[in-house]
């Protein structure tokens, strides 16, 4: 889950940003496309256990991406 959440995060970090900010909408359009990532990984729709792991993981990356207030 963490590759394909950094991943995420660096190829939008317009809504990595956003959702350090709590900018209205960024951490769902964030959650939205590491969960289209995910499902093109596994070539299946998720389980809420991978989802929820996914967002757990798309969280800490946003934090961790360079320039993220710590």
């Amino acid at each position: 889950m963490d590759d394909i959440a950094r991943t995420v995060v660096r190829a939008r970090p317009d809504l990595a940003m956003g959702t350090r900010t709590a900018v209205p909408k960024a951490w769902g359009a964030l959650a939205a496309q590491g969960v289209i990532a995910l499902r093109e990984r596994l070539g299946r729709a998720p389980t809420d256990a991978e989802r929820r792991a996914l967002w757990s993981a798309l969280w800490s990356a946003a934090r961790e991406e360079p320039g993220a207030d710590r």
